[in-house]
Protein backbone atom coordinates (compact mmCIF):
# COMPACT_ATOMS: atom_id res chain seq x y z
CA UNK A 1 0.00 0.00 0.00
CA UNK A 2 0.97 3.32 -0.93
CA UNK A 3 1.28 5.33 2.27
CA UNK A 4 0.00 9.40 1.62
CA UNK A 5 2.81 11.32 3.40
CA UNK A 6 1.98 14.52 4.35
CA UNK A 7 5.29 16.96 3.14
CA UNK A 8 5.24 19.24 5.97
CA UNK A 9 7.56 21.84 7.38
CA UNK A 10 7.42 22.00 11.55
CA UNK A 11 7.87 25.75 11.85
CA UNK A 12 8.84 26.64 15.55
CA UNK A 13 8.77 30.07 16.91
CA UNK A 14 11.66 32.40 17.71
CA UNK A 15 11.10 31.64 21.82
CA UNK A 16 10.27 27.76 21.23
CA UNK A 17 13.10 27.49 18.29
CA UNK A 18 15.50 24.44 19.41
CA UNK A 19 19.01 25.72 19.94
CA UNK A 20 22.19 23.61 17.90
CA UNK A 21 24.94 24.76 19.11
CA UNK A 22 24.79 28.63 20.00
CA UNK A 23 22.40 29.38 17.20
CA UNK A 24 18.85 28.51 16.96
CA UNK A 25 17.11 26.42 14.18
CA UNK A 26 16.03 29.30 11.13
CA UNK A 27 12.41 29.88 11.37
CA UNK A 28 10.62 30.62 8.11
CA UNK A 29 6.92 31.61 9.94
CA UNK A 30 3.76 29.83 9.67
CA UNK A 31 2.91 31.84 6.44
CA UNK A 32 5.12 32.55 3.43
CA UNK A 33 4.77 33.37 -0.73
CA UNK A 34 8.10 31.91 -2.33
CA UNK A 35 9.04 31.22 -5.55
CA UNK A 36 11.57 28.92 -6.95
CA UNK A 37 13.66 26.82 -9.46
CA UNK A 38 14.36 22.88 -9.25
CA UNK A 39 17.28 22.00 -10.67
CA UNK A 40 18.08 18.32 -11.62
CA UNK A 41 21.40 17.75 -13.02
CA UNK A 42 21.12 14.29 -13.40
CA UNK A 43 17.78 14.30 -15.33
CA UNK A 44 17.81 14.54 -19.02
CA UNK A 45 21.05 14.59 -21.40
CA UNK A 46 21.86 18.21 -20.43
CA UNK A 47 19.75 18.33 -17.03
CA UNK A 48 16.56 19.76 -16.34
CA UNK A 49 15.35 22.98 -14.92
CA UNK A 50 12.08 23.30 -13.60
CA UNK A 51 10.52 26.73 -11.70
CA UNK A 52 7.63 26.44 -9.30
CA UNK A 53 5.89 28.89 -6.57
CA UNK A 54 4.52 28.25 -3.21
CA UNK A 55 1.92 29.87 -0.53
CA UNK A 56 1.61 28.11 2.44
CA UNK A 57 -0.44 28.59 5.50
CA UNK A 58 0.16 26.62 8.35
CA UNK A 59 -2.14 27.52 10.63
CA UNK A 60 -5.04 27.66 7.52
CA UNK A 61 -3.86 24.30 6.98
CA UNK A 62 -3.98 25.08 3.13
CA UNK A 63 -1.03 25.46 0.45
CA UNK A 64 -0.70 25.76 -2.82
CA UNK A 65 1.83 25.20 -5.62
CA UNK A 66 2.25 26.39 -9.15
CA UNK A 67 4.52 24.35 -11.52
CA UNK A 68 6.21 26.16 -14.42
CA UNK A 69 4.74 29.51 -14.32
CA UNK A 70 1.19 28.05 -13.49
CA UNK A 71 1.21 25.40 -15.99
CA UNK A 72 -0.31 23.29 -13.16
CA UNK A 73 -1.69 24.27 -10.38
CA UNK A 74 -1.98 22.16 -7.14
CA UNK A 75 -3.94 22.70 -3.65
CA UNK A 76 -3.31 20.90 -0.83
CA UNK A 77 -6.34 21.81 1.37
CA UNK A 78 -6.44 19.86 4.77
CA UNK A 79 -10.24 21.22 5.92
CA UNK A 80 -11.60 20.26 2.87
CA UNK A 81 -13.64 17.22 3.35
CA UNK A 82 -12.95 14.54 6.64
CA UNK A 83 -9.41 14.23 5.82
CA UNK A 84 -8.28 16.90 3.47
CA UNK A 85 -7.79 17.21 -0.48
CA UNK A 86 -5.56 17.56 -2.68
CA UNK A 87 -6.42 18.94 -5.96
CA UNK A 88 -4.70 19.73 -9.17
CA UNK A 89 -5.37 21.45 -12.76
CA UNK A 90 -3.02 20.68 -15.31
CA UNK A 91 -2.95 20.16 -19.31
CA UNK A 92 -3.18 16.55 -20.22
CA UNK A 93 -2.49 14.70 -23.89
CA UNK A 94 -5.11 11.76 -24.73
CA UNK A 95 -5.21 10.08 -28.40
CA UNK A 96 -7.78 12.56 -28.72
CA UNK A 97 -6.92 16.03 -27.10
CA UNK A 98 -3.96 17.91 -26.54
CA UNK A 99 -3.16 20.02 -23.45
CA UNK A 100 -6.94 19.66 -22.64
CA UNK A 101 -7.57 20.83 -19.10
CA UNK A 102 -8.25 18.64 -16.27
CA UNK A 103 -9.09 18.74 -12.80
CA UNK A 104 -8.17 16.02 -10.41
CA UNK A 105 -8.45 15.26 -6.75
CA UNK A 106 -6.72 13.13 -3.97
CA UNK A 107 -8.53 12.22 -1.28
CA UNK A 108 -7.03 11.84 2.49
CA UNK A 109 -7.35 9.03 4.64
CA UNK A 110 -7.82 8.56 8.53
CA UNK A 111 -4.65 7.25 7.59
CA UNK A 112 -2.48 9.91 5.92
CA UNK A 113 -4.73 13.07 5.96
CA UNK A 114 -3.56 15.84 3.82
CA UNK A 115 -1.56 18.34 5.59
CA UNK A 116 0.13 21.53 3.52
CA UNK A 117 2.90 20.88 1.46
CA UNK A 118 6.26 23.14 2.29
CA UNK A 119 8.74 24.36 0.24
CA UNK A 120 11.18 24.10 2.30
CA UNK A 121 12.69 20.72 4.50
CA UNK A 122 12.20 20.00 7.98
CA UNK A 123 14.92 21.70 9.64
CA UNK A 124 14.84 18.95 12.51
CA UNK A 125 18.05 17.38 12.94
CA UNK A 126 20.06 19.55 10.67
CA UNK A 127 22.97 21.41 12.45
CA UNK A 128 24.61 24.31 11.92
CA UNK A 129 28.01 23.64 9.41
CA UNK A 130 29.24 27.79 8.39
CA UNK A 131 29.55 30.84 7.48
CA UNK A 132 29.17 30.65 3.75
CA UNK A 133 29.31 33.56 0.81
CA UNK A 134 26.04 32.42 -1.49
CA UNK A 135 24.95 34.61 -4.31
CA UNK A 136 26.60 37.52 -3.02
CA UNK A 137 24.81 37.33 0.52
CA UNK A 138 26.53 35.88 3.49
CA UNK A 139 24.28 32.71 4.77
CA UNK A 140 24.28 30.41 7.20
CA UNK A 141 24.46 27.05 6.07
CA UNK A 142 22.59 24.24 7.63
CA UNK A 143 23.14 20.80 6.98
CA UNK A 144 21.77 16.78 7.84
CA UNK A 145 23.42 13.47 6.96
CA UNK A 146 21.17 10.21 6.69
CA UNK A 147 21.84 6.58 5.16
CA UNK A 148 19.31 3.87 4.29
CA UNK A 149 20.98 0.82 3.17
CA UNK A 150 23.91 2.36 0.38
CA UNK A 151 22.23 5.45 0.17
CA UNK A 152 23.91 8.49 1.62
CA UNK A 153 22.84 11.77 1.59
CA UNK A 154 23.60 14.85 2.68
CA UNK A 155 21.22 17.95 2.67
CA UNK A 156 22.21 21.55 3.02
CA UNK A 157 20.10 24.58 3.06
CA UNK A 158 21.53 27.98 2.71
CA UNK A 159 19.69 30.54 4.59
CA UNK A 160 20.00 34.28 5.74
CA UNK A 161 18.26 35.20 9.37
CA UNK A 162 18.06 38.96 9.62
CA UNK A 163 19.98 40.04 12.69
CA UNK A 164 18.51 41.83 15.74
CA UNK A 165 14.95 41.41 13.61
CA UNK A 166 11.83 39.64 14.67
CA UNK A 167 11.39 38.76 10.74
CA UNK A 168 11.22 35.43 9.49
CA UNK A 169 14.96 34.11 8.21
CA UNK A 170 15.35 33.89 4.31
CA UNK A 171 16.17 31.07 2.44
CA UNK A 172 18.12 30.99 -0.36
CA UNK A 173 19.12 27.25 -1.41
CA UNK A 174 18.90 24.08 -0.77
CA UNK A 175 20.84 21.27 -2.11
CA UNK A 176 21.33 17.18 -1.66
CA UNK A 177 23.93 15.40 -2.71
CA UNK A 178 23.74 11.56 -2.63
CA UNK A 179 26.71 9.18 -2.54
CA UNK A 180 26.27 5.28 -2.80
CA UNK A 181 28.75 3.58 -0.53
CA UNK A 182 28.58 0.43 -2.65
CA UNK A 183 29.16 2.22 -6.05
CA UNK A 184 31.54 4.28 -4.55
CA UNK A 185 30.35 7.49 -6.47
CA UNK A 186 28.11 10.54 -5.87
CA UNK A 187 25.00 9.51 -8.20
CA UNK A 188 22.58 11.65 -7.17
CA UNK A 189 22.10 15.38 -7.18
CA UNK A 190 19.24 18.53 -7.20
CA UNK A 191 19.27 22.07 -5.44
CA UNK A 192 16.51 24.58 -5.67
CA UNK A 193 16.99 28.18 -5.54
CA UNK A 194 14.56 30.04 -3.83
CA UNK A 195 13.80 33.64 -4.31
CA UNK A 196 11.38 36.34 -3.69
CA UNK A 197 10.86 35.13 -0.45
CA UNK A 198 8.07 37.05 1.39
CA UNK A 199 5.62 36.71 5.03
CA UNK A 200 2.57 37.56 3.02
CA UNK A 201 0.09 35.99 1.60
CA UNK A 202 -3.76 36.70 -0.17
CA UNK A 203 -6.50 34.17 1.03
CA UNK A 204 -8.07 33.43 -2.44
CA UNK A 205 -4.76 32.07 -3.47
CA UNK A 206 -5.70 28.83 -1.69
CA UNK A 207 -9.34 29.04 -3.07
CA UNK A 208 -9.50 25.91 -6.14
CA UNK A 209 -11.50 26.85 -9.00
CA UNK A 210 -15.05 25.96 -8.39
CA UNK A 211 -18.01 24.65 -10.98
CA UNK A 212 -15.61 21.95 -12.23
CA UNK A 213 -15.74 18.13 -12.24
CA UNK A 214 -12.96 16.77 -10.28
CA UNK A 215 -11.87 13.22 -11.19
CA UNK A 216 -9.64 10.76 -9.64
CA UNK A 217 -6.36 10.13 -10.69
CA UNK A 218 -5.63 8.07 -13.61
CA UNK A 219 -3.66 4.93 -13.64
CA UNK A 220 -1.42 3.47 -12.21
CA UNK A 221 -2.50 4.41 -8.54
CA UNK A 222 1.04 4.04 -7.48
CA UNK A 223 1.92 7.07 -8.77
CA UNK A 224 -1.08 9.67 -7.41
CA UNK A 225 1.29 10.62 -4.80
CA UNK A 226 3.96 11.72 -6.69
CA UNK A 227 1.42 13.35 -9.43
CA UNK A 228 -0.61 14.83 -6.71
CA UNK A 229 2.15 16.58 -4.61
CA UNK A 230 5.59 16.40 -6.63
CA UNK A 231 7.40 18.76 -4.69
CA UNK A 232 7.33 16.70 -1.36
CA UNK A 233 9.91 14.03 -2.64
CA UNK A 234 12.35 17.31 -3.18
CA UNK A 235 12.23 18.68 0.31
CA UNK A 236 11.74 15.57 2.19
CA UNK A 237 15.00 14.26 4.06
CA UNK A 238 14.16 10.83 3.76
CA UNK A 239 16.70 8.89 1.52
CA UNK A 240 14.11 6.68 0.56
CA UNK A 241 11.58 8.43 -2.00
CA UNK A 242 8.69 7.88 -3.58
CA UNK A 243 10.46 7.84 -7.21
CA UNK A 244 12.88 4.92 -4.89
CA UNK A 245 9.87 2.75 -4.24
CA UNK A 246 8.50 2.81 -7.20
CA UNK A 247 11.30 1.43 -8.90
CA UNK A 248 9.57 -2.32 -7.15
CA UNK A 249 6.40 -2.15 -9.32
CA UNK A 250 8.65 -1.48 -12.27
CA UNK A 251 10.78 -4.53 -11.86
CA UNK A 252 6.98 -6.33 -10.64
CA UNK A 253 6.05 -5.16 -14.00
CA UNK A 254 8.51 -6.11 -16.76
CA UNK A 255 10.00 -9.11 -14.31
CA UNK A 256 13.34 -7.29 -13.94
CA UNK A 257 16.27 -9.57 -11.84
CA UNK A 258 19.61 -8.24 -11.60
CA UNK A 259 22.74 -10.22 -11.55
CA UNK A 260 23.91 -9.28 -8.30
CA UNK A 261 23.28 -6.22 -6.11
CA UNK A 262 25.66 -3.66 -7.64
CA UNK A 263 23.48 -4.06 -10.97
CA UNK A 264 20.18 -3.51 -9.09
CA UNK A 265 21.55 -0.16 -7.51
CA UNK A 266 22.52 1.31 -10.95
CA UNK A 267 19.49 0.28 -12.36
CA UNK A 268 17.62 1.47 -9.58
CA UNK A 269 19.03 4.92 -10.15
CA UNK A 270 19.00 5.11 -13.81
CA UNK A 271 15.50 4.70 -13.25
CA UNK A 272 15.01 7.68 -10.62
CA UNK A 273 16.67 9.80 -12.18
CA UNK A 274 14.61 8.96 -15.69
CA UNK A 275 11.61 8.85 -13.28
CA UNK A 276 12.04 12.32 -12.21
CA UNK A 277 12.29 13.56 -16.33
CA UNK A 278 9.74 11.92 -17.41
CA UNK A 279 7.42 13.64 -14.11
CA UNK A 280 9.15 17.33 -14.27
CA UNK A 281 8.47 17.41 -18.35
CA UNK A 282 5.17 16.50 -18.45
CA UNK A 283 4.30 19.38 -16.22
CA UNK A 284 5.72 21.56 -19.09
CA UNK A 285 2.77 21.89 -20.81
CA UNK A 286 4.05 20.38 -24.51
CA UNK A 287 1.81 18.87 -26.94
CA UNK A 288 3.50 15.43 -26.08
CA UNK A 289 3.39 13.47 -22.99
CA UNK A 290 6.50 10.85 -21.68
CA UNK A 291 5.81 7.29 -19.65
CA UNK A 292 7.52 4.74 -18.09
CA UNK A 293 8.59 1.46 -20.37
CA UNK A 294 10.74 -0.78 -20.34
CA UNK A 295 13.15 0.83 -20.81
CA UNK A 296 13.41 2.92 -17.86
CA UNK A 297 16.01 1.26 -15.58
CA UNK A 298 18.83 1.88 -18.89
CA UNK A 299 21.73 4.24 -18.85
CA UNK A 300 21.79 7.33 -21.13
CA UNK A 301 24.23 5.38 -22.89
CA UNK A 302 22.54 2.42 -23.49
CA UNK A 303 19.23 4.07 -24.76
CA UNK A 304 21.60 6.28 -27.37
CA UNK A 305 22.86 3.01 -29.04
CA UNK A 306 19.47 1.81 -28.96
CA UNK A 307 19.08 5.10 -31.15
CA UNK A 308 21.71 4.35 -33.19
CA UNK A 309 23.95 7.02 -31.43
CA UNK A 310 27.05 7.07 -29.37
CA UNK A 311 27.67 8.82 -25.85
CA UNK A 312 29.92 8.27 -23.47
CA UNK A 313 28.44 7.42 -19.88
CA UNK A 314 28.10 10.49 -17.90
CA UNK A 315 30.92 10.42 -15.01
CA UNK A 316 29.42 10.97 -11.70
CA UNK A 317 31.93 8.42 -9.82
CA UNK A 318 33.95 10.76 -7.09
CA UNK A 319 35.48 8.60 -4.37
CA UNK A 320 34.18 9.95 -1.28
Amino acid sequence: MWRLLAGFVLLLSAADAAPVGDRTVPDFGKKYHVKGELNLPYSGDSGLKEPFEVWYDLEGNRSRIDYRNSTVRTFLIGNDLDYGVIYKITPVNTETEVQAIKYFQLKGTKEDPISPQAALPDLQDFEFEKMEDYAGVQCEVWKKVTQAGHKKNTYRLWVKRPEGSDSPAVPYHFEMEGFNTLLESHNDKYMIDYSDFSSQTESDIFTPPGGMTYEEFPDPPEEHQILANPLQDYVSTSPVSHAHRLFGSFKEKFNRLYKNEKEHEERENNFVHGFRYVHSTNRAGLTYSLGINQFADWSEAELARRRGLIIPERKKTVTE
